[in-house]
């Protein structure tokens, strides 16, 4: 019967531990597998601070666009009780016949509205004092949100309803435009 020979015999032979070897390509094997899973949990974590970010920013611009409509109710309301002192016209008449504005939670009568003109200004949030956002630049932190109100009457004439929309505009990655849009439609309840 003949005797059959391992690769390694011949490193036998020459007196050189085959071992030896072994344990160095098992170290470079292993050394290139943690780098890989490594590499990967890293790149893991950077998209999932990313995701974060971008889903912390979908969270705000639907906080503002909400809140903006709920201002925008609020003066839809505020018509109608000013109207019983002569401040208003009645239900709806604060809009007019619709339009673009900038509303914040401290536009509480139609004298203090404000035009949405070209892209519009940015928010501004407070973090000091009320942590509000707001138009006002001082002592805030610019959050480069944009918010629209968009203040439509009923298409077939009819000054008991009223739509209104919220979008809110902020830049994401790479400069993408980003944006949310909130509607609700207001009847006369009176």
């Amino acid at each position: 019967m003949k005797k059959i020979h391992s690769p390694f015999s011949i490193f036998h032979s020459l007196g050189v531990s085959s071992r030896g070897g072994q344990s160095l390509i098992e170290v470079m094997v292993a050394i290139t597998m943690l780098t890989v899973s490594f590499l990967g949990i890293s790149s893991l974590l950077a998209q999932s601070l990313a995701l974060s970010r971008v889903t912390a920013n979908s969270v705000t611009a639907t906080y503002l666009a909400s809140e903006g409509i709920e201002v925008a109710k609020n003066l839809i309301d505020h018509d109608f009780y000013g109207q019983a002192s002569g401040e208003t016209q009645g239900w709806g008449s604060c809009f007019g016949g619709g339009g673009n504005f900038e509303l914040t939670y401290a536009t509480y009568d139609c004298v203090a509205l404000t035009q949405f003109i070209g892209q519009g200004d940015y928010l501004w949030y407070h973090n000091s004092t009320d942590h509000l956002y707001d138009y006002d630049q001082n002592g805030t932190t610019e959050t480069g949100f944009t918010r629209k109100i968009v203040v439509t009457p009923a298409e077939n004439g009819n000054r008991d309803e009223i739509t209104v929309d919220a979008i809110v505009t902020w830049a994401g990655f790479s400069g993408v435009s980003n944006d949310i849009k909130l509607e609700d439609t207001f009847y006369k309840w009176y």
